[in-house]
């Protein structure tokens, strides 16, 4: 990443930003969005207490959906201090740590940064004894293959891999004839399936 500050060479990097060189452009669909549709859609199934469940925020994009998160709770007048966010390195601390401590404390939904967080996620919470969705509800981000496979089938954010693959195509051709492309955005989608469920359905 460092390499990419002074590079010459035109590159699309995704999920990923480098500020203030013109030979690189970043792609990727907009987190700010994808987060505020998962947030208004937990809303709207009545739910009041949603936890937010990442990996550590190393990485340019887990910074931007960790404060994305916390945005859409403030925007739809939610609740969300430091306490409905656990985020780790290791996927056995968010599932042996974090997870736990949202069950004990009563949250009602949790949004995973990612489709393999949350997947994990479902397993544990069937494993403690949780029902899925009847006692908590989870979100999960990408909509990678697995997420419609999971039991039950995963609730998600989508990113488009092919119009990704596109837009990447495109800002590099942009670059490659000296059009300046910073960042380009795509959509994001929120995909329903089973893992939500209204407050008021709930056995």
């Amino acid at each position: 990443m460092k390499d990419f500050q002074t590079s010459r060479t035109p590159a699309v990097l995704y999920d990923n930003h480098i500020v203030g060189n013109a030979n690189i452009a970043y792609v990727g669909i907009d987190n700010d969005e994808g987060m505020d549709l998962a947030v208004s859609h937990l809303k709207a199934l009545g739910h009041q207490k949603i936890a937010y469940l990442s990996s550590a925020l190393g990485s340019h994009i887990m910074q931007v959906r960790h404060r994305a998160f916390f945005q859409a709770m403030h925007h739809y007048g939610l609740k969300a201090d430091s306490n409905y966010a656990g985020c780790s390195y290791y996927l056995s601390e968010c599932m042996e740590k974090h997870l736990p401590n949202f069950l004990k404390s009563e949250m009602t939904a949790i949004i995973c940064s990612q489709d393999t967080i949350a997947s994990a996620a479902l397993v544990q919470c069937q494993q403690l004894g949780y029902r899925v969705p009847e006692d908590v509800s989870i979100v999960g981000f990408d909509d990678l293959p697995i997420a419609a496979y999971t039991s039950p089938p995963l609730t998600t954010i989508r990113q488009d891999r092919t119009e990704l693959g596109k837009s990447g195509f495109f800002a590099l051709s942009s670059l490659l004839n000296h059009v300046s492309i910073s960042t380009f955005l795509l959509h994001a989608q929120l995909i329903e399936r089973k893992s939500t469920v209204c407050i008021s359905e709930k056995q």
